[in-house]
């Protein structure tokens, strides 16, 4: 449900007059400090949609999305703000994403084999403008227009086979100690420290191809 909702968001701005305006729709990149600065500054002007908390209760749950919106104008601070006819300005951008989100409704569920398709409906209920050093010194104008569904939305089922196969995992294995704890003090050293002593477990995975 979470992953239609949020691609569901995407496709809709980009499939709206607004995107002409816009270098860049998506998921929120999966980055953070300079490297989310830097993604900004060349992604600008630019749109990302990303999940945040939302309240669950007796098998319902209101989903709520922040819809991020990134301005950047070398003229001037006005013109990031304001707009200059030529690149669009980051109050505009936020004025077209409220009324776009608005009332907007997504449909999720649809398994392309007669499945049952369900339509959420989204209202806006805040836009927050970020206030960040960083983001001033390139340049940038970032506000955050947060939807939220207008009723309560189900949990789906859980099933086994919904969930995608993993590459990664993170495992940890209680043992009796062999060595000293000073011994694994070497060992959690970067590089390294084996020269007296050196783990002794070892696990091997097959993944699935």
């Amino acid at each position: 449900m979470l992953v239609e909702l949020e691609t569901g968001l995407v496709a809709l701005i980009k499939s709206s007059p607004l995107r002409q305006r816009l270098r860049q729709v998506d998921s929120l990149p999966d980055l953070e400090g300079d490297s989310l600065v830097e993604r900004f500054t060349t992604d600008a002007p630019a749109i990302y949609v990303a999940l945040g908390s939302f309240p669950i209760k007796n098998g319902y749950a209101k989903p709520k999305f922040g819809v991020a919106c990134v301005a950047r104008n070398s003229r001037s601070q006005q013109a990031a703000r304001h707009g200059d006819g030529v690149a669009i300005g980051l109050q505009p951008m936020l004025d077209a994403a409220m009324s776009l989100l608005d009332g907007a409704t997504v449909s999720y569920g649809d398994d392309g084999a007669g499945g049952t398709t369900h339509t959420v409906g989204f209202d806006a209920v805040a836009c927050d403008l970020i206030s960040s050093e960083a983001l001033y010194k390139k340049g940038l104008y970032v506000g955050v227009v947060q939807i939220q569904t207008s009723a309560d939305v189900s949990l789906p089922e859980f099933l086994d086979g919904d969930l995608a196969d993993f590459k990664t995992f993170a495992a940890d294995v209680d043992i009796d100690p062999h060595q000293a704890s000073t011994e694994h003090a070497r060992w959690l050293q970067e590089p390294p420290d084996h020269s007296t002593s050196a783990p002794e477990l070892s696990d091997q995975l097959k993944l699935q191809e």
